[in-house]
């Protein structure tokens, strides 16, 4: 499943990892100068450090990390909404959705945490809670990924077999993010399944205006082709199907004739 997780309001990247905690250099008029500590950079440095581990699947030093980045910025929302992170890839989920309330209590505004929160409910098939964290998230003003929430929340109604739910938001991702083409052959798929033909062969024509036919757009003009008994449209999509993706589960669901 396709699922946007926020770690942080901006990405962080490193160029080398940084064994010293961040200083700032001041003067001193009897030595000339002297090193001040400073917390927020040094849990900034911590996390950019736990986020590059988390990366590497390397657990135990992501978690040292976020345990100095706390220690540094004990009421930090991001450091917090990156630990529920840390604890939703090792599986403990009680302490995870722990994490995440923390990060809500120091900032109740967060968009991302409502994001990263809801795509965790939702795993968890905590579906309607899920779909009101999504909904706080984009209802946050300054918040500018509102697309990929949307998205969130139409995969979760999808999940959910909420199928018009799913086909709502993932009109409206479209809406804040028409570049996201790939949505069109999601929104086909669920307009086959509910019969809404015009509506699935639209979806298909806005996907192939943009992109070259992939394995997915060719197998849904197979089942609309199947579903409105258009037998040459069929021949010919299959066809291409076999040609250009034989090896692809979708030629396989072809074979099997599974169009639903």
């Amino acid at each position: 499943m396709r699922l946007f997780f926020i770690v942080l309001s901006s990405i962080f990247f490193l160029s080398a990892c940084v064994s010293s905690e961040t200083t700032v250099t001041t003067k001193n008029s009897g030595a000339g100068k002297a090193t001040q500590f400073d917390p927020k950079g040094a849990a900034d440095t911590r996390v950019k450090l736990a986020l590059v581990y988390l990366r590497k699947n390397n657990m135990q030093q992501a978690k040292e990390n976020l345990d100095k980045a706390l220690e540094y910025q004990p009421n930090n929302a991001d450091i917090y909404r990156i630990f529920a992170y840390y604890y939703q890839r090792v599986n403990e989920n009680d302490t995870a959705e722990e994490y995440y309330k923390h990060s809500l209590r120091i900032d109740s505004k967060n968009a991302d945490t409502y994001n990263n929160y809801g795509t965790f409910l939702c795993k968890l098939k905590r579906y309607e809670e899920a779909e009101d964290a999504f909904l706080s998230a984009v209802e946050q003003s300054s918040y500018t990924s509102v697309a990929n929430t949307y998205e969130n929340a139409a995969l979760c109604a999808e999940k959910a077999q909420a199928v018009d739910k799913a086909i709502f938001y993932y009109q409206y991702a479209l809406s804040h993010n028409p570049n996201k083409t790939y949505i069109h052959l999601s929104l086909a798929k669920l307009n086959i399944d509910k019969k809404a033909y015009n509506e699935a062969r639209l979806n298909l024509f806005n996907f192939q205006k943009k992109n070259k036919a992939t394995a997915e757009s060719l197998w849904q003009w197979i089942r609309l082709s199947y579903a409105t008994e258009k037998g040459a449209s069929l021949s010919k999509y299959a066809a291409q199907l076999l040609e250009q993706f034989p090896e692809s589960q979708r030629a396989l669901d072809y074979l099997n004739h599974e169009y639903y």
